[in-house]
């Protein structure tokens, strides 16, 4: 059956996702951080845009109709 699923490659996947599994166990935080590099690169290149501000993380970065200096006349 496993051959039938991966064919030759099955050894060599098995092979590689040990070494992804060493790889994790010896620097847990470089693949957290490659982890969350990639999840913001993916909402940045496909997320759904919110309406209208070009924001796509949903957070609220301001309406832009502001004159910038935060005071009053």
């Amino acid at each position: 059956m496993q051959e039938l699923l991966f064919g030759t490659w099955g050894p060599h996947i098995v092979g590689f996702s040990r070494q992804i599994v060493a790889y994790s166990l010896q620097y847990p935080w470089r693949v957290f951080a490659a982890v969350l590099v990639v999840m913001l690169l993916m909402d940045l290149m496909f997320g759904r845009r919110s309406s209208g501000t070009g924001d796509s993380l949903g957070l609220d970065l301001g309406g832009g109709d502001g004159d910038g200096d935060g005071g009053g006349d």
